[in-house]
């Protein structure tokens, strides 16, 4: 039941933020201010999942260009309603780089 209740912000805010990035020019400054809120977006979206297992630590830190392709598709899905959609790579990249 609390995925139901929270599948419809999770959309919404990815669906802005799609749209978001396609109507900006991607400057850097831009860029870089899209990439901290679908980052966000997405630790959101962890904290709210049971991963079972956990996420795979051992994998390689996704570079900027990699990390931008992933959540772009990501958050299309999700927006398209699809909020089950788990990119685990991304995932534990995001994850990795928001410990204390």
């Amino acid at each position: 039941m609390e995925d139901f209740l929270l599948s419809e912000p999770i959309s919404g805010r990815a669906a802005f933020l799609v749209e978001h990035h396609q109507a900006v020019k991607a400057t850097f400054a831009d860029t870089s201010v899209w990439l901290k809120a679908a980052e966000d977006c997405v630790m959101m979206r962890i904290r709210s999942r049971r991963i079972i297992g956990g996420l795979p630590r051992h994998k390689a830190p996704l570079t900027r260009d990699q990390r931008i392709d992933r959540l772009q598709n990501l958050l299309r899905l999700w927006a398209c309603g699809c909020t089950s959609v788990v990119d685990e790579d991304l995932f534990a990249d995001i994850v990795k780089r928001h410990e204390p």
